[in-house]
């Protein structure tokens, strides 16, 4: 699939943030639009300078929802800004089999590392009876202003399915989800780049080779997801009523809370 310019703000312009997103702007299939500044989705939030902080609360930003691994937590804390509310929600479902903290391996390690095979069997995996993702759906329903956003390390894969979810409960086809999943390749790339040239001086080109596939976006990725939904469930609508009680009412709440004519 060709990467077609975003349809929406996508970016948002931060000192410190890593592949900022507003979902804001992208069209429903009924040709709805998702209000802008509602939600956001990005990377790790380790590196946001005042203006930032000071920016995301005026929005207001009021929850943050951090997927990542608590040893990645613990090496990178996100910075808070006021009035936001701090959840982590851990989503990666092989996490007691490989560590989603990928810097923290050695050069070793990583060369011995099937990297195509982690990201598979991650987006087989992701979707299914994943607290974390039940953790954002509650938060979405809660009737209270604000804006949330979601995040992993870079904003790729478990931010890329819990975006996904979100866009599909709102009426979003699978289309537009494909696409806004591949702009990640243009938002991410600066970051990417930047992560990649500070690691060429410790990994050799084997454990760089896997580590930067690792941090690639591909259709495959999603594709293997959302292939793996229908296999189990037929449909994404069954996937989202089963396994996050997102039934038909339950999504027609959250488009009456979040879209616009």
């Amino acid at each position: 699939m060709t990467i077609s310019a975003p349809r929406h703000p996508s970016l948002v312009a931060l000192e410190g943030g890593i592949n900022f997103r507003d979902l804001g702007g992208l069209y429903t299939a009924d040709g709805q639009r998702i209000r802008p500044r509602k939600l956001f989705r990005a990377g790790s939030l380790d590196q946001l300078s005042v203006a930032d902080c000071e920016h995301l609360a005026g929005v207001p930003v009021s929850h943050v929802v951090d997927y990542r691994d608590p040893d990645e937590v613990t090496a990178k804390p996100d910075i808070l800004w006021e009035g936001a509310h701090y959840h982590t929600c851990p989503a990666n479902p092989i996490r007691h089999e490989v560590t989603a903290n990928l810097e923290s391996l050695g050069s070793d390690q990583l060369s011995a590392f099937d990297s195509q095979a982690f990201m598979l069997e991650l987006y087989r995996r992701l979707p299914f009876n994943n607290p974390a993702y039940r953790q954002l759906v509650a938060l979405l329903q809660r009737p209270e202003e604000g804006a949330l956003v979601q995040h992993c390390a870079v904003g790729k894969d478990r931010t890329g399915i819990g975006s996904a979810l979100v866009l599909f409960a709102l009426g979003v086809d699978e289309k537009t989800v494909m696409e806004d999943y591949l702009v990640t390749d243009i938002t991410l790339a600066p970051f990417r780049e930047q992560l990649l040239t500070s690691l060429a001086d410790t990994l050799n080109e084997n454990a760089l080779s896997q580590f930067s596939f690792v941090l690639s976006v591909q259709e495959a990725f999603l594709a293997t997801a959302l292939r793996t939904i229908k296999e189990r469930y037929g449909s994404i609508n069954r996937w989202l009523a089963t396994d996050y009680g997102l039934d038909d009412d339950a999504r027609y709440q959250l488009q009456r809370k979040y879209l616009v004519d």
